[in-house]
C-alpha cells in the first residue's frame, strides 16, 4: 500500500503539471477559422509583401516606358566670342578690314516628339544676336536674326512603325504580367503551406484531446480498481497495471501538448506573429472535410492551362520572345530615312523686326532628302541578336512542352492521392466506430469482473490509435487537395483570395501608406529591379 501511495502522488503531480500547461496554453488563445487565418496570412506575410512590391515596380516600369512618346521641351543658350582672319575676297567686302571680331548670342527653344510610326518631329524658334566689327558700325547695337521652323525625320526601313517604337513598351507590359504571375505563384505557395500548417495545428489539437480522453479513461479504471481492492474484489497487480496505464497515457499527453505548441508556432510564422506574444496564440476551430475529387482529368488540365502561374508565365515568355524577334528583324534592315524641313527667317535691328519678316514669309526655306546608312559587314550585331532571340524562343517552347508533361503527371498524382485518402477516411471511420463500441463493451464487462483492466487498457489504446489514424488520414487528404489545387492554379480563387492586377496595385499602395515597408527599403529594391528590367530590354540600335 505504501508503494501504491507513492505512485498515486506521482500521478497527481503529473496531472497538476498538465493542468498548469493547459491553463497557460488557453490563457492566450484566440480562435481562428481557416478563412480568417488565411486572411491574416495574406495581410501580414512579409514574403508576400515583397512580391507585391516587386509586381508594383514592374507595373511602374511598364508605365515608364510609355514616356518614349512624351513631348520634350528643349531650351538652350550659347555665347560665342571669336576673332578670325578673312580671305582677300572677304577683306574687299569688309572694306579692307583683315580681321573679323564676333560676339554672338544664340537663344533657342523647341518641342521634340516621336510618333508611334517612328516619325521624329522638331518644332522650334531660334534667335541670334549678332555683334561684329562690321555691323556695329552700320547698325548700332548689332543685328538680330531669327528662324521659326520645323524638321521631320521619317525612318522608312529600320526603326519604322510600331514594331520598333513599341517594342520596349510591349516587353515591359509582358514583364509586368510575368511579375504578376510570379506574385500569384508565391501567394499560392504561401497560402498552401499556411493552410497545411493550420491543419497540422488541428491534428495536434485532436491528438492532445484524444490523449486527454485516454488519460481520463485510464484514471477511471485506476479509481475503480482501487475501490475494488478495498473490498477485496481486485488485486494489487490490477491496480499497478492501471497506474502504469495512466503514466503511459500522461507521457503521451505531454508529448501531444508539446506538438500543439510546435505546430502553433509554425502556423503563426505565416502571419508574422511571435510566439512570445501569448495574446495571439492560435486555436483552430474548423474541421477538415474530405470530399471525393472529380474523375475527369481533362477538367483539371484545362483549368491548369488557364490558371497555373508557371504555365501562364511560359506563355507570356513566348510572347516576349516574339516581340524581341520582331524588333531584331527590324534592326537588321538598312537605315533609310526621309528628311525634310521648312522654316522662315528674318533679320533686323531688333527681335520685333525679325518677326515682321517671318510674318510676311519673305525668306522661306525648304529642305528635302534621304539618308542611307548601310553596315559594310552585313550588320553583324543585329544578325546575331536575331539569332539569339530565335534560340531563346526555342528554349521557351521546350520549357512549355516540358511544363505540360509535368502538369499532367502532377495532376494525375495529386488527384489519385486525394481519392485514396478519401476512401481511407471512410475505412478509418468504421475502425473507430468498431473500437469505440468494443471499448464500451469492455468497460461494462470490467464492472462485473468478466475482464481484467489490462485488456480494457489495450482496447482503449487501439481506439486512440484508430482515432488518431482517422484524423491523420483526413489531414493527408486535405494536403492532397491542396496540392491538386496548387498544381491546377485554383488555390487562390477557391479561397476568394484571387486579385486582379489593379486590385493588387491598390493593396500595395495601402500597404505602403500603412508604413509596413520603409521608403528607403523600397527605393533600394526599386533601383535593383529597374536595373534588371533595363537588362531585359531589347538592345538599342548602335
Amino acid at each position: 500500500m505504501k508503494r501504491a501511495t507513492i505512485r498515486t502522488g506521482v500521478c497527481t503531480s503529473a496531472l497538476a503539471l498538465i493542468t498548469i500547461l493547459n491553463s497557460t496554453a488557453r490563457a492566450g488563445e484566440f480562435s481562428l477559422t481557416l478563412s480568417n487565418y488565411l486572411n491574416q496570412v495574406v495581410q501580414r506575410n512579409e514574403s508576400m509583401q515583397i512580391r507585391m512590391i516587386e509586381t508594383e515596380i514592374s507595373r511602374k516600369q511598364m508605365e515608364a516606358q510609355k514616356g518614349v512618346f512624351e513631348p520634350v521641351l528643349v531650351g538652350s543658350f550659347d555665347h560665342e566670342d571669336r576673332r578670325r582672319t578673312l580671305s582677300e575676297e572677304q577683306k574687299l567686302t569688309l572694306l579692307g578690314n583683315p580681321v573679323m571680331n564676333e560676339r554672338n548670342k544664340s537663344y533657342e527653344s523647341a518641342v521634340e516628339l516621336m510618333a508611334p510610326t517612328g516619325t521624329k518631329l522638331r518644332m522650334g524658334y531660334n534667335l541670334r544676336e549678332l555683334n561684329n566689327n562690321l555691323n556695329v558700325t552700320r547698325v548700332p547695337g548689332g543685328e538680330y536674326m531669327s528662324t521659326l521652323g520645323m524638321s521631320l525625320t521619317q525612318p522608312l526601313l529600320k526603326d519604322f512603325g510600331t514594331t520598333a517604337t513599341m517594342a520596349a513598351i510591349r516587353a515591359a507590359a509582358i514583364n509586368s504580367e510575368i511579375s504578376f504571375q510570379e506574385y500569384r505563384k508565391t501567394m499560392m505557395e504561401v497560402v498552401a503551406r499556411a493552410e497545411a500548417a493550420y491543419w497540422d495545428v488541428y491534428l495536434a489539437q485532436q491528438q492532445f484531446a484524444f490523449a486527454t480522453d485516454s488519460v481520463k479513461v485510464a484514471n477511471t479504471i485506476l479509481q475503480d480498481n482501487r475501490a475494488r481492492l478495498g473490498v477485496g474484489k481486485s488485486s494489487e497487480l490490477d491496480v499497478m497495471q492501471a497506474e502504469a496505464g495512466v503514466a503511459e497515457r500522461q507521457a503521451t499527453q505531454n508529448e501531444a501538448l508539446q506538438k500543439v505548441h510546435e505546430s502553433i508556432n509554425r502556423a503563426m510564422v505565416f502571419y508574422s506573429s511571435s510566439s512570445l506574444g501569448t495574446a495571439d496564440r492560435l486555436k483552430v476551430v474548423d474541421e477538415p472535410k474530405n470530399e471525393p475529387v472529380d474523375t475527369d482529368v481533362n477538367k483539371y488540365r484545362f483549368l491548369a492551362i488557364d490558371n497555373n502561374p508557371d504555365f501562364l508565365t511560359a506563355r507570356k515568355q513566348l510572347k516576349l520572345d516574339d516581340v524581341r524577334i520582331a524588333y531584331a528583324k527590324n534592326q537588321r534592315l538598312p537605315q533609310f530615312d526621309l528628311k525634310g524641313s521648312f522654316g522662315s527667317s528674318g533679320i533686323g535691328g531688333s527681335p520685333r523686326d525679325t518677326f515682321n519678316d517671318i510674318d510676311r514669309a519673305m525668306y522661306p526655306a525648304w529642305t528635302f532628302g534621304v539618308e542611307l546608312r548601310l553596315p559594310i559587314g552585313g550588320n553583324i550585331r543585329a544578325t546575331k541578336e536575331l539569332e539569339a532571340a530565335k534560340l531563346r524562343k526555342e528554349t521557351s517552347e521546350l520549357t512549355l512542352q516540358t511544363l505540360c508533361v509535368q502538369l499532367d503527371n502532377s495532376i494525375d498524382s495529386a488527384r489519385k492521392n486525394a481519392q485514396v485518402f478519401y476512401e481511407n477516411t471512410k475505412s478509418f471511420e468504421k475502425v473507430v466506430e468498431f473500437n469505440q463500441n468494443l471499448l464500451n463493451t469492455q468497460l461494462a464487462r470490467l464492472e462485473v469482473g468478466k475482464v481484467d483492466s489490462r485488456t480494457v487498457l489495450e482496447t482503449e489504446k487501439d481506439l486512440f490509435e484508430a482515432k488518431l489514424g482517422l484524423v491523420q488520414t483526413m489531414i493527408r487528404g486535405k494536403r492532397a487537395i491542396i496540392d491538386l489545387e496548387t498544381t491546377v492554379g485554383m488555390t487562390l480563387s477557391s479561397r476568394n483570395l484571387e486579385y486582379t492586377q489593379k486590385q493588387l496595385s491598390e493593396r500595395t499602395s495601402a500597404l505602403l501608406r500603412a508604413s509596413r515597408v520603409t521608403p528607403q527599403a523600397l527605393q533600394q529594391y526599386s533601383e535593383m529591379k529597374a536595373r534588371e528590367v533595363e537588362a531585359r530590354k531589347p538592345a538599342a540600335k548602335p
